[in-house]
């Protein structure tokens, strides 16, 4: 009864595999790499038909260094920068969720930003989230740094 209660609990945890963003595969494809100011947040991907879907990782402040700290980073799925690949299209969608309670009140500081833009297939992009004075920001530059033309859209995923 006990390993069958076990076997359960791991076939249930198999199945949550799968709740994150599955980026495409192949070489027709763009690569994201989100980062942040220091603040914890959840990056996200449109995918038609199915809605923003978080990626893996979610981004955190830079570990204080240390290779337990680095473990343990890795082993909660938070890292300062996410990278993911995504597929080419001139409206591709990504964005943010910042969700944290004020240590000192029961105040919560929310946002979600998402931004859209061309995504071309072998690019690089960067994905920069700024929370700062209550404000959440994103952009997106190409490999060259240059502005990639994105522009911010409502919390929709078509």
């Amino acid at each position: 009864m006990k390993y069958l209660a076990l076997a359960s609990f791991a076939i249930a945890l198999a199945g949550c595999q799968h709740l994150s963003y599955q980026p495409p595969y192949g070489e027709d494809t763009a690569k994201i790499t989100f980062t942040t100011n220091g603040t914890p947040a959840q990056p996200v991907v449109c995918v038609p038909g199915k809605g923003f879907q978080p990626t893996e990782f979610s981004l955190a402040r830079t570990p204080m260094g240390g290779d337990a700290m680095n473990d343990l980073m890795q082993t909660l799925k938070k890292s300062p920068t996410v990278t993911t690949k995504i597929a080419p299209s001139s409206q591709a969608r990504v964005g943010v969720i910042y969700n944290q309670k004020d240590t000192n009140s029961s105040r919560r500081d929310r946002c979600k930003i998402a931004l859209q833009f061309e995504a071309v297939a072998g690019e690089s992009y960067k994905a920069d989230f700024n929370y700062s004075a209550d404000q959440c920001g994103l952009a997106i530059t190409d490999s060259e740094g240059q502005s990639a033309d994105a522009v911010q859209i409502d919390w929709q995923c078509p």
